[in-house]
């Protein structure tokens, strides 16, 4: 009976281990473990920032010597969402940027993937933050557990907010993701953008 009581105590432990490491939809964490993407063109914003990765709403990106994505446009979704079917009609490798709210990542993740989208960005410039530092969203899948075919990720309020002011003038805005750090000083877009705050700021200033 003692075993049957210590066996089941385990499987709690355990159980609650695993509840523990699966992060909540919409909650806000810091950067840590975020991986980094340069934007080459327009010259105005070509610098590198940081993105969170949503490992559970889509897939991974590319292994070994060639899993930079390189030469990626961006778009903005429509409608801006993403949380109906794209009027985009995409047949080059694009990164599509859309605003949270309104649906469900998984919403978002599948119409970008539909309309023929290489990776989904997803932001809330909306709800710009300039406090000390940025914040970023676990976006997981919502209860039909569907997971799109093509890398998702969420980038800084304020970022998305450059990205989409840029877009929304005319401009065009190319990039390669991701990338590895780079220490070199004479590279200009491999730069910190001067309105990300990151933990680790001896890199890219």
């Amino acid at each position: 009976m003692k075993r049957r009581g210590w066996q089941m105590f385990v499987f709690l432990l355990f159980i609650g281990f695993i509840y523990a490491k699966i992060p909540k939809e919409y909650e806000e964490v810091e950067d840590h473990n975020n991986i980094l993407f340069t934007v080459t063109e327009p010259y105005m914003l070509a610098y590198t920032y940081q993105m969170k990765h949503a490992f559970m709403l889509g897939t991974h990106f590319p292994d070994g010597i060639n899993k930079t994505m390189k030469h990626m446009d961006m778009v903005l979704a429509d409608p801006i969402n993403g949380c109906d079917t794209l009027r985009n009609i995409i047949f080059v490798p694009t990164v599509i940027l859309m605003e949270r709210g309104g649906c469900s990542f998984t919403e978002k993740a599948i119409h970008g993937q539909k309309a023929g989208a290489s990776v989904v960005m997803v932001t809330d410039s909306e709800n710009i933050e300039y406090g000390p530092q940025q914040y970023y969203v676990n976006m997981i899948p919502d209860e039909s557990l569907d997971r799109a075919d093509i890398p998702c990720v969420f980038v800084a309020s304020i970022t998305g907010r450059y990205f989409r002011d840029h877009l929304e003038e005319g401009g065009s805005i190319t990039l390669d993701l991701p990338v590895e750090k780079n220490h070199a000083p004479w590279v200009h877009h491999q730069k910190r953008a001067p309105w990300e705050n990151w933990t680790e700021d001896r890199h890219f200033i």
